[in-house]
């Protein structure tokens, strides 16, 4: 019976520190500064009227979270879509669009500089399976990436966060449609570093 008595001692404090170590890893990991930037970013894009990219942005939080913890992630680079981009031209209703979607306006790396990118460089994203292509060339006044213009100056800049105002959502066709264009020409590259 004494043996009993001790293991289930043994059980519960072991279950007590398991459960503390796991709260404090949960803490650090939506606490921490790269985190609280991120859910800076979401509450100023709430406060400047872009609600639906806030909302999943706050979806996509666990994501961010794993990116930055598993890469060594200098960043995040995030085009949000206006709100009217999220409703259907044609019924009305809202269109939800599927995480890998969404993972499309997220690059791990911060991007201060859009004007400095030039034309067909690709632009990772959160996806893993679609980057972004810049579209115009040194010479356009706008700048945009597959096709979509990306207004300027950033709406949000932490030095961690970047967030660019878009007027419609990027498709995976036109991302993927884009960038394997661009593949198969000459001047193409990947950039990775802040820029």
């Amino acid at each position: 019976m004494g043996a009993l008595k001790y293991f289930s001692l043994f059980i519960i404090v072991a279950f007590a520190s398991l459960s503390a170590t796991i709260s404090a890893s949960v803490y650090r990991r939506y606490h921490s500064p790269e985190m609280q930037s991120v859910t800076n970013a979401i509450h100023t894009m709430y406060n400047k009227g872009y609600i639906a990219m806030s909302a999943f942005t706050v979806g996509m939080q666990d994501h961010l979270s794993e990116w930055s913890e598993r890469y060594d992630v200098t960043g995040f680079t995030i085009f949000a879509p206006i709100n009217s981009a999220f409703i259907s031209d044609i019924s009305g209703n809202v269109v939800i669009p599927s995480d890998e979607k969404l993972y499309l306006h997220c690059s791990p790396a911060r991007y201060n500089s859009l004007f400095a990118l030039r034309f067909k460089t690709e632009i990772p994203t959160v996806s893993h399976k679609y980057n972004l292509i810049v579209t115009s060339g040194l010479l356009d006044y706008d700048i945009s990436i597959c096709n979509v213009k990306i207004s300027s100056p950033p709406i949000y800049d932490d030095g961690y966060v970047i967030v660019y105002s878009i007027g419609q959502l990027f498709s995976f066709s036109s991302a993927k449609d884009i960038v394997a264009a661009y593949r198969n020409s000459s001047s193409y590259r990947v950039v990775h570093a802040e820029l």
